[in-house]
């Protein structure tokens, strides 16, 4: 795998301190003909930089010198990461700590000397982000959806990218059952803001994340190999909203192969690989849930793409783990399935 470009500070050998939860929030602003983030109106930025610590501002410089780069290569995104999602970070301090965690994370891989501080300490911001990020997640509107999309592109990258936890499953069962919980919490956590706030964050200070080039059928870009998948479902004799369930999955798998270009493009940022698992139904994550075969090799096929993600520090081996966890579960009656998906990991 690529390494990451690194060139991280002498770590603190200080136990990191926590930063305070997120408050209240207060309305939106308009400034610079882009839609502003509202700001809570109990916190002061003096009192979330009193809370901190030197390991923790050392991620800070991290992330501001070099995690943000690992995060796209568009330079209008990289900027964005860099500077309006720390500064917004300030005001919400769930997104601080989850910038940092990711940052943690990555540290981990530039020094791998004191990997085990760097893990520990992601786990706990990530958890402090998280509690953070509930208590406001009950009513996502206007005024707080730019802070949820900015911290649900985080959580994905954070679940993929962080080895401690991968490493401590047990079997390719256990493997297989994080990387659905994976797929669960990305689709849920961006869908508070998609699903109804999409115009208005195209007019927003982070309308440079937005995707906005959109792929349509017949998808030139999907491998030959790949639109096999229809047969599963059309030759089948499945239920008719099982067939629409997985006929809008396989939609919008194919819509990503086109959209990134694999496996004749492979990336080194997580840049559009999010885009499907958020994009996914009730229906079809319901099936994904109760393990049901088809839900399962549509969802081997999604591995590909991340195999071919695998220079980004984040994804690493994920596609490969996640292909060979589903052809162990699923056994030689479905293999005729996975062959491509085996195919393209053992190639490449």
């Amino acid at each position: 795998m690529q390494e990451a470009p690194c060139q991280a500070a002498s770590p603190s050998e200080s136990d990191p301190s926590r930063l305070a939860p997120s408050p209240a929030f207060s309305n939106t602003d308009e400034a610079n003909g882009t839609a502003a983030v509202s700001t809570p109106s109990t916190v002061s930025r003096d009192r979330i930089a009193s809370t901190w610590d030197i390991l923790d501002m050392e991620l800070l410089h991290h992330w501001c010198t070099q995690t943000y780069k690992t995060m796209t290569d568009v330079p209008e995104q990289q900027l964005l990461w860099q500077t309006t999602a720390v500064t917004i970070g300030f005001t919400y301090p769930f997104l601080l700590n989850e910038l940092l965690a990711i940052a943690a994370l990555h540290m981990a891989i530039c020094r791998p000397e004191r990997e085990t501080v760097w893990h520990t300490r992601a786990t706990e911001l990530q958890s402090l982000a998280l509690t953070g990020f509930n208590s406001m997640a009950q009513q996502v509107d206007e005024s707080n959806c730019v802070v949820v999309l900015l911290f649900s592109a985080l959580v994905g990258t954070h679940l993929l990218g962080d080895r401690s936890r991968t490493r401590a499953l047990a079997s390719r069962s256990d493997y297989l059952d994080h990387l659905v919980s994976c797929v669960n919490l990305m689709r849920s956590v961006r869908g508070l803001v998609l699903k109804n706030h999409t115009a208005f964050l195209l007019q927003s200070s982070v309308k440079a994340l937005m995707i906005t080039r959109n792929p349509i059928p017949p998808y030139e870009g999907v491998p030959s190999e790949c639109r096999q998948l229809t047969a599963l479902i059309t030759e089948s004799d499945l239920g008719l909203s099982s067939i629409e369930a997985y006929g809008a999955a396989i939609d919008r798998l194919f819509w990503l192969f086109d959209l990134a270009g694999v496996p004749s493009k492979p990336h080194d940022t997580p840049r559009f690989v999010f885009a499907w698992p958020v994009q996914l139904t009730d229906e079809y994550t319901a099936l994904l849930n109760q393990r049901r075969p088809e839900a399962l090799i549509i969802l081997a096929y999604y591995g590909v793409i991340l195999h071919f993600y695998r220079d980004a520090w984040c994804i690493g081996d994920s596609g490969a783990c996640m292909v060979r966890a589903i052809d162990a579960q699923l056994g030689s009656y479905w293999s005729q399935w996975l062959q491509w998906p085996m195919e393209m990991i053992a190639s490449s």
